[in-house]
């Protein structure tokens, strides 16, 4: 399994990953580091802080960092006003801008149709009216079946 796999890894740098199965209809969440890797649930949220990290079911979040009070209290807010109705859309249009998170890069994958919706932000040299950080662009829908079905390319 990925959970084994990661937990058995020789790990040397802190992250915060998302581990997903659309067939299996779930995600979990793992606390990475070079001496831990901890898998977690909608259940077993991690961090735990009830006030600016509550407990969502069937969710599982992680507002920009391990601890970004401020990125989890307003995600927090935004996935239980989606709640039971969270996609693609409203999670682009809505959800990211108003919690300000994908400056660089943002990226929303669908699990289920294979789907993976992604933006950058502006190029240094690009025009200043552009909008500048990614959850602000237009994102590009990527069907993950398709380009996994791609053959690798030839080295000649």
């Amino acid at each position: 399994s990925g959970i084994q796999r990661i937990t058995e890894a020789n790990r040397t740098c802190n992250l915060i990953i998302g581990l997903g199965d659309g067939e299996e209809g779930m995600v979990n969440g793992i606390e990475y580091s070079g001496y831990v890797a901890t898998p977690y649930n909608d259940e077993t949220l991690l961090p735990v802080n009830e006030t600016w990290h509550p407990k969502i079911d069937d969710v599982v979040y992680n507002g920009m960092d391990w601890l970004c009070p401020n990125y989890d209290t307003v995600l927090a807010q935004q996935l239980n006003k989606y709640h039971g109705s969270i996609s693609e859309v409203n999670t682009i249009a809505n959800i990211l801008p108003t919690v300000q998170t994908g400056d660089l890069h943002a990226v929303v994958y669908d699990l289920t149709d294979s789907l993976m919706h992604v933006s950058f932000c502006r190029r240094a040299s690009a025009d200043p009216s552009e909008p500048q950080y990614a959850y602000e662009r237009q994102f590009t829908r990527l069907n993950m079946k398709d380009v996994f079905a791609q053959a690798p390319p030839q080295v000649k």
